[in-house]
């Protein structure tokens, strides 16, 4: 994407995406590992996006001590300030965060299963940056291309060898 079309994106959200989401786009795809950004010529949207009406990312997101929240709280209202970036199926989504103090990290929905918000955590045990992920991601998983392949992955994976950091999760 050129810096102009990113420009009418974040006009568009009335947010500015995180720095090294910006730059993803601008350097190295609007789609590819995460849902291609692109306009329909009126507006901006997520290919696949889990919700089309992006009206809350200026909204922060919840700080992680109210990351699970009660019941009869809607989903919406659980998730603003959040991109769907990629949908992990079965109801699994994870998200980067472009509003509030969490602002530029990674967190994986597991509400599908666990009704919370996990942020992915680095090396260093803190929310991962788009950044880290995304190169956590080339690393672990882009060289991943047979089901052989796949497969004797998440037995290290399993076994708590090299987890990446999308995995993580469900080992917390």
């Amino acid at each position: 994407m050129s810096e102009t079309q990113v420009h009418q994106a974040e006009k568009h959200f009335g947010i500015e995406f995180p720095e090294d989401y910006r730059q993803y786009l601008v350097r190295v795809s609007a789609g590819g590992q995460v849902r291609q950004l692109r306009s329909d010529g009126s507006c901006w949207d997520w290919d696949g996006a889990r919700y089309k009406d992006h009206d809350t990312l200026h909204v922060p997101f919840p700080a992680p001590d109210s990351a699970s929240v009660a019941e009869d709280v809607l989903d919406d209202d659980r998730v603003p300030g959040a991109v769907f970036l990629q949908d992990d199926g079965c109801g699994y989504y994870t998200l980067l965060v472009v509003s509030g103090p969490m602002r530029g990290t990674m967190w994986f929905d597991g509400r599908a299963a666990s009704d919370r918000l996990h942020p992915l955590l680095n090396d260093d045990r803190r929310a991962a940056t788009f950044t880290e992920w995304y190169l956590d991601w080339l690393t672990h998983e882009e060289a991943l291309t047979t089901p052989q392949q796949r497969r004797a992955a998440f037995q290290r994976w399993d076994a708590g060898l090299d987890k990446p950091i999308w995995y993580r999760w469900f080992g917390a």
